[in-house]
C-alpha cells in the first residue's frame, strides 16, 4: 500500500518517488480527465483499477505535486464534482 500524507508533509517530500491521490470525479468525465493529465509531459496518470466507483487514482512523480495540484485545481472550474479524496498516498518502493 502506501503510507498517507497530510498537507503539511508536503515540504518535506523526498525529490524521487511516486505518489497516488483518489479523486471523484462523475463517470462520463474520466475519459476527460485522463486526456488531460497524459496531454502533459511526465504530470502522471490515471487508473480506475482498485478505485471505488466514480473515482480514479492519479498517479504521478513526487516533484511533480505542485503541478498536479495546479491542474485540478483549474479543472474543477470544468468538471463538475471532481474533488480530492483524502490525502497523497506516498508509494513504497
Amino acid at each position: 500500500m502506501g503510507k498517507m500524507l497530510q498537507r503539511d508533509d508536503l515540504m518535506m517530500l523526498p525529490k524521487k518517488g511516486f505518489c497516488k491521490l483518489l479523486l471523484s470525479v462523475p463517470e462520463p468525465e474520466i475519459f476527460y480527465l485522463s486526456a488531460i493529465i497524459d496531454g502533459y509531459d511526465n504530470l502522471g496518470y490515471i487508473r480506475k483499477e482498485d478505485a471505488p466507483q466514480d473515482h480514479v487514482w492519479v498517479y504521478f512523480p513526487l516533484d511533480m505535486v505542485s503541478d498536479v495540484y495546479e491542474v485540478l485545481t483549474l479543472l474543477k472550474s470544468e468538471i463538475d464534482d471532481l474533488e480530492t479524496v483524502g490525502e497523497l498516498i506516498l508509494m513504497e518502493e
